[in-house]
């Protein structure tokens, strides 16, 4: 029996879910992200959802 066949015994996850992993992990960069590439990846925002909110009252306890 080969090594790699004894070594498979003892294996937790599936040859497809390590073939899944090692493909997300391809996708992800190693490094940090940028600032310019994370807002890219950011949806819009709906503005009707948040008409109705008023900031006025927030923005002035900053200033106190």
């Amino acid at each position: 029996m080969d090594t790699d066949l004894v070594l498979d015994l003892f294996r937790r996850t599936s040859e497809e879910e390590d073939a899944a992993v090692a493909a997300n992990k391809a996708k992800q960069t190693s490094g940090p992200i940028s600032q310019k590439n994370l807002l890219l990846g950011l949806e819009d925002l709906p503005e009707d959802e948040y008409e109705g909110l008023d900031l006025t009252a927030f923005l002035g306890s900053l200033g106190e």
